[in-house]
């Protein structure tokens, strides 16, 4: 295999389409940082702050602010940590189900037009195969590594 030719395609890929992305998040009024952090509470429904930060690579002071919009919008809330009287989780708010549910029809309607030429069994193939390698890394990493 030829990992670092798959590394620098991937990340290519991934440029491309947060590009394509950004006017929604921008007609949204939020950052891609930002939108990264109420998809992933969203998919956990809640998680310590220090584990999200790291999770999604920023420091927790940029975290904090972070989710400090968040919250103040309405889209997530605190939560005191019932494992550790200093910490604090962040959860979801109903209307973050909303907004998700809403927000993945427009992604998907992006999507569609971006992928409109490529061929449904293509389309397959590559969603198949990213899965596959999630699935290997969460085995070789634990399950919960990167999600």
């Amino acid at each position: 295999m030829q990992g670092v030719q798959l590394l620098e395609l991937l990340s290519r890929v991934h440029r491309r389409l947060v590009r394509r992305l950004a006017p929604l998040f921008q007609a949204e009024g939020l950052s891609g940082t930002e939108m990264l952090v109420l998809w992933k509470v969203n998919k956990r429904g809640s998680a310590r702050a220090t584990e999200l930060a790291a999770d999604i690579g920023i420091p927790p002071s940029t975290f904090t602010g972070v989710f400090d919009r968040l919250v103040a919008r309405g889209l997530l809330e605190r939560v005191p940590d019932p494992e550790d009287r200093r910490g604090v989780l962040v959860r979801g708010t109903p209307a973050l189900k909303e907004f998700i549910s809403r927000f993945t029809a427009a992604v998907e309607n992006e999507l569609r037009g971006v992928f409109k030429a490529l061929p449904e069994d293509c389309s397959r193939r590559l969603v198949t195969d990213l899965q596959f390698i999630q699935e290997y890394l969460d085995r070789e990493e634990g399950e919960d590594h990167g999600r």
